[in-house]
């Protein structure tokens, strides 16, 4: 009885499934550098959980409007908080070890590079 009450709890611990998440961060190049950096789960659907974008070293507040997440493509949107604005667009595929792409900001578009984090 007494190994019961100790293993129990040690087998519920080892039963727990594992939510596994990653990290993606995408940047541009150039003297205004753009950051977005991603949190992003690893279930049976890979989804944006969180974003953060700093641009000229200032964060930006952002809420995911929509992801996508594939093997060889990313897609991303941001908006606002309140969702009345469409702050940024990515688009990267596969490239090796990374993605490349583009982001849209402000009507301006940006080459962008992701890496795994």
């Amino acid at each position: 009885m007494n190994k019961f009450i100790i293993a129990a709890p040690l087998m519920l611990l080892i039963a727990t499934p594992a939510y596994a998440t990653g990290g993606l961060v995408c940047r541009t190049a150039g003297t205004h550098p753009l950051e977005v950096a991603l949190v992003i789960s690893h279930t049976v659907v890979s989804s944006a959980v969180s974003a953060r974008l700093t641009e000229h070293g200032r964060d930006t507040p952002v809420r995911i409007a929509q992801s996508w997440f594939e093997p060889s493509e990313i897609r991303l949107d941001l908006v606002d908080p309140q969702a009345q604005r469409h702050e940024l667009r990515l688009r990267a595929q596969r490239n090796g070890r990374f993605y490349d792409g583009s982001i849209w900001r402000n009507a301006k578009r940006r080459w962008v590079r992701c890496r795994e984090s």
